[in-house]
C-alpha cells in the first residue's frame, strides 16, 4: 500500500467513526426526548425510550449516558436496570397499566381483526415478561 493510499484511508475511517457517533447521539437524543415527553403525556412507554436512549448514548456519547445514569429522577431506575436488570414493583405496575391501556386503545381503533389479536398477544407477552423481571431488594 502506498503512503498516499494510507493517508486517504485514515480520514475516511475518522469520518465514518464520527458519523456513526453522531448517528448514535441522534438516536439517543430522539429516544430520550420521546421518553421525557411521555413522562408528562403518557402516549408511549417512557422507560423503554429512556433505556433505548441510554443504550444509544453508550455507543455515541458515553458522557451523556453517565449524565442520564446520575439523573436525580430517572437515574436510579435506569441504573438498576443496567446494573442488575431489576424493575421496581411501581415501575412494573405502571408499565403493565400503560400497556393495557394501549391494548384497549388498539382494539377499539382497529376492531376485531387478526392484526389486533396479534398486537394484543404481543403486548400480553411483553406484560408477562415485565412482570417476571427481578425487583430490587428492599435492603439495598
Amino acid at each position: 500500500m502506498t503512503p498516499a493510499r494510507i493517508a486517504t484511508a485514515r480520514p475516511h475511517s475518522d469520518w465514518s467513526q464520527k458519523a456513526l457517533e453522531r448517528t448514535w447521539r441522534s438516536v439517543g437524543a430522539l429516544c430520550f426526548a420521546i421518553g421525557i415527553v411521555n413522562a408528562f403525556i403518557p402516549l408511549l412507554p417512557t422507560t423503554v425510550f429512556l433505556l433505548i436512549g441510554l443504550w444509544a448514548y453508550g455507543k455515541g456519547d458515553p458522557a451523556m449516558r453517565e449524565r442520564l445514569l446520575q439523573h436525580p429522577k430517572f437515574g436510579p431506575g435506569l441504573r438498576r436496570w443496567v446494573e442488575r436488570r431489576e424493575i421496581s414493583r411501581k415501575g412494573k405496575v405502571a408499565a403493565v397499566l400503560g400497556i393495557t391501556v394501549s391494548a384497549c386503545f388498539t382494539a377499539a381503533m382497529i376492531g376485531p381483526k387478526p392484526i389486533t389479536w396479534a398486537i394484543v398477544a404481543g403486548l400480553c407477552g411483553l406484560s408477562a415478561w415485565l412482570a417476571t423481571r427481578a425487583e430490587p431488594d428492599a435492603n439495598r
